[in-house]
Order: structure tokens, then sequence, then C-alpha cells
């Protein structure tokens, strides 16, 4: 019980915060989101390290900021969206790096920096086409994303631990259940039609909605246990320990970056 109380007073006051940052202003928008990428490269390359694969951190964690920032730079100044051709150079730096360091691994050093920057930096990327329209700020988008992925996180939750019978998958994560599986997806319908049918502001098609509410459950549920068998390889619980009941900021973004980059591409073409 205990540490469902901690989980939940950590999950709500993180929910807060993120709301805030998103609402505020673009600028707050852009701080979170680099704290997070910042936290969240960091995790993931001292995961890689206890496995004994040596990450670039510093030019990973450079490019994944530099891809957010040069979409936001897009986006709020008009920078010409050219620019973003820069991280190729950035990304040849790696070989170069690796061709001088004399490390036993170049294949796998190599594969797990551009891998970092595939995981985490091309979905927080892809925020900024949630988070713009026509160069104007919306947090309502990318709020609703995120307000999805919450739902879907605690309906598989509660689902899970008061009807959970029979294992999701096991072999990855042992806790998930088939009936917190399908009351993550039910809770998130739900949760989409409300948005639908009540904040009509945001005027978004109910097609887009149920599309979105099934990606959330069912492709957020992947993220999670991606990340699940990332940890299981390399035999940890967390990823981190900013987050207390939850662990690290990956254990609360996986479900997310997995997610955005087909709402974002969703949103951007169609709606």
């Amino acid at each position: 019980m205990s540490n469902f109380i901690t989980r939940a007073i950590t999950g709500i006051l993180f929910v807060v915060l993120i709301g805030i940052a998103l609402i505020l202003s673009p600028m707050t928008y852009a701080m979170i989101m680099t704290c997070v990428i910042t936290l969240a490269t960091n995790e993931f390359c001292r995961m890689t390290r206890t496995s004994g694969q040596a990450p670039h951190f510093y030019i990973a964690l450079s490019i994944n900021l530099m891809a957010f920032m040069l979409g936001f730079l897009v986006n709020t100044q008009g920078t010409d969206i050219r620019v973003l051709l820069l991280l190729i150079g950035l990304i040849w730096i790696i070989f170069l790096i690796e061709l001088f360091s004399n490390n036993e691994h170049p294949f796998l050093n190599i594969g797990m920096t551009l891998l970092c920057i595939l995981y985490i930096g091309m979905p927080f990327a892809l925020f900024n086409l949630l988070a713009f329209k026509n160069g104007q700020y919306d947090y309502w988008p990318i709020l609703y994303l995120f307000v999805l992925c919450w739902v879907n996180d605690t309906g598989a939750y509660i689902t899970g631990v008061t009807m959970g019978r029979h294992k999701l998958l096991e072999r990855i994560s042992p806790k998930k259940t088939i009936e917190g599986f399908i009351g993550g997806i039910l809770l998130t319908i739900i949760a989409a039609y409300v948005v639908y049918k009540y904040v009509t502001w945001m005027d978004l098609p109910f097609w887009f909605c149920i599309a979105t509410a099934l990606v959330a459950s069912i492709i957020g549920t992947c993220g999670d246990l991606v990340e699940s068998m990332f940890k299981r390889s390399v035999s940890i619980k967390d990823s981190g320990h900013v987050l207390p009941g939850h662990g690290g900021i990956l254990d609360r973004f996986d479900a997310v970056m997995f997610v955005c980059p087909i709402v974002a591409l969703l949103y951007y073409f169609f709606v």
C-alpha cells in the first residue's frame, strides 16, 4: 500500500509539473523537454554501459538536444528547415570518434549511440509537430497525447492489479496482464471520446480521437514492453531513480516515445 501511495503522489506531481510547463509558454515547454531529453539520454547510456557497451553519451545528447531545438526554432523563429541537415554531420562524428578511440567493440558502441538517437532523439524532435500549428504554439494536442498515455497506464495498472489473471508477455514483464491491457484500451478510448465530445475547441475529428486512443494503448504498451526488454537484458529493475515509485524518466516516457511519432504524423498530415 505504501508503494502505491508513493507511486500515486509522484505520478500526480509529475503530471502537474509537465502540464504546467506545457501550458505556460513555448519556452517552458522547451525547457521541460530539454530536461527530459537530458535525463532520458543519461539513463539510456548508463543502462547500456552495465552490459559492457560504451555509447558516446555527449555526442548522443548533443544530437538529441539539437534535433529537438532545431525543430523548435523552425516553428518559433521561422528558421530554414534545411538546418536539420546539420544533424547528418554530427552523426558522422560518431564514426570518426570510434575510429580514433581504439575501442574493442566499435560496432556495438556506434550501434548503441545511434539507437539512443533513434529511440530518444527522434520522438522528442517530432513533439514539435504536435506543439505547433502554422508557427503558433498550441499545447492542447501534445497535452492530449500525454493524457491518453497516462490514462492507458493508469487503466492498465488498476485493472491488472484488481482483475489480472492471465500474463501478457511474462518473459519480459511478469506483472503485465491481458486483463490490464484490455482495461487500458477501454479506458483510453473513453478518455478520447470525452475529449472529442467536450473539448470542442480542439476541433479533432472523431476518427482521429479513436485512432490515437488505439495507438496510445496498443503501441504505448509495446513501448513499455520494449523498455522492459532493455532493462531485463541488463538485469536492472528501473532505468533510474528520479521518480520514487516509478523509477526513471525512461520508465515514464517509454510509451510516449513510441506513440508520439505515429500520433504526430497523423496530426501533421491529416488534421
